[in-house]
């Protein structure tokens, strides 16, 4: 099964890909429309803001996808 992803950015600046389902995680902790999650570039918990398609450079999704987190929501 392929589970969609999307790009988020952690607090330090870091684009990562993460599963990201409205209402739902077992991984974080969900703060209004940013989730404290553990970021995989720098391997430590911090809040993370789900990046909205329209800021979506080539060096944003290339730094993405470089970075994927664990499949588990």
């Amino acid at each position: 099964m392929d589970i969609d992803r999307t790009i988020v950015q952690c607090s330090k600046g870091a684009y990562y890909e993460t599963v990201w389902f409205p209402l739902v995680s077992f991984k974080a902790i969900r703060l209004g429309n940013r989730r404290f999650q553990k970021c995989p570039v720098h391997q430590r918990w911090e809040l993370a803001r789900m990046v909205p398609e329209e800021e979506w450079t080539e060096e944003v999704v290339a730094e993405a996808t470089r970075h994927r987190d664990s499949n588990i929501v």
